[in-house]
């Protein structure tokens, strides 16, 4: 059975469902996550959003923290985002970026690494007992079927055209990518997590992501344990679960806002944004996932056709590291 106990700051997780700490000695690795933030998008400035997982992270000490894609959709430029990142860069410790497609609306990738301080679109690094992987699945197909990098929003116009087999054509992974995954799952021995966007076995199932779980299940059966042990995404901007092969793959809802019927926009409690720590179970054993809840902001206002029965949460989990492959 999990314990329960309440969050520092701000309430914004209100349920941890983890083992004392102080039972069971100090975990090995705690980072913190956030996803979906959008600041900029729809005009709204949401500096304010980061402040509480900021706070958080600093009063945890965490290892480090990551965000997960569409970070600052920077109409005006990133020099128009200074203070949002000032706030993202108030952490002391690591800070690593996954690209979202809605950072490359208004400017290129390489814009990005220089303003977030990342060292490539894609890369990998090791913190504590687990090896990490950040992936760019920031790509589309043009009508000739050749694979070309979003940027500065060139992806719209096949989105606005719709159609069948549309999807397909965008969230895509390039084949650079998938040889270097390959060869960095190889050089590792420790259990995996990765880090992209855009999901892959779970959610929307856009873009080519059969061709990344080949890599990562294939990586698995090579070494007869699920090395890759998790797939950590945004996108959908709700929480989703779906285990492929022994491997976890999770969408982890925005911080911001969801997407409930019609197209509508529900941004929640400001004060109370859902973003989550995870850490590695004292053991070593386990990799578990924080419980996180919200509110929507006035939601009194809201029409009854969207206000959810259940309100935007995280639900604590738990992820077996180095588990047997499953066929």
């Amino acid at each position: 059975m999990f314990s329960r106990r309440s969050f520092l700051a701000l309430g914004s997780l209100a349920a941890i469902d983890a083992r004392p700490l102080a039972a069971a000695g100090t975990p090995p690795l705690t980072f913190g996550f956030i996803t979906d933030v959008h600041h900029g998008t729809h005009g709204k400035d949401q500096r304010g959003r980061l402040t509480p997982f900021i706070d958080a992270a600093i009063a945890r000490k965490a290892d480090f923290i990551i965000q997960c894609g569409d970070f600052c959709c920077a109409k005006g430029g990133l020099e128009a985002c200074a203070d949002f990142l000032a706030e993202w860069n108030r952490f002391p410790g690591a800070r690593h970026h996954v690209i979202g497609n809605h950072d490359c609306d208004f400017q290129g990738k390489d814009d990005l690494l220089k303003a977030w301080g990342i060292p490539h679109r894609h890369y990998s690094f090791d913190a504590g007992p687990l090896h990490f992987v950040v992936l760019d699945r920031n790509h589309y197909l043009d009508e000739a079927g050749a694979v070309v990098s979003y940027d500065k929003g060139n992806w719209y116009p096949i989105h606005r055209q719709g159609g069948p087999g549309h999807l397909a054509r965008v969230s895509c992974i390039d084949r650079e990518q998938l040889d270097w995954l390959a060869r960095d799952l190889m050089a590792t021995e420790k259990p995996v997590v990765i880090f992209q966007h855009q999901p892959s076995g779970v959610g929307t199932h856009d873009g080519n992501w059969r061709d990344l779980n080949r890599v990562i299940d294939s990586h698995n059966a090579k070494r007869g344990r699920v090395q890759v042990a998790a797939v950590l995404s945004g996108h959908d901007h709700d929480e989703q679960i779906a285990v492929r092969h022994g491997v976890h793959h999770l969408t982890l809802t925005s911080s911001t806002f969801g997407m409930p019927f019609g197209g509508n926009t529900t941004y929640y409690d400001p004060a109370r944004p859902p973003f989550t720590f995870i850490h590695v179970d004292p053991s070593g054993r386990e990799l578990v996932i924080e419980a996180a809840a919200t509110t929507y902001e006035g939601q009194d206002a809201m029409k009854p056709e969207l206000v959810w029965v259940d309100p935007p949460r995280l639900a604590a989990r738990r992820i077996p590291l180095d588990g047997v492959a499953s066929c």
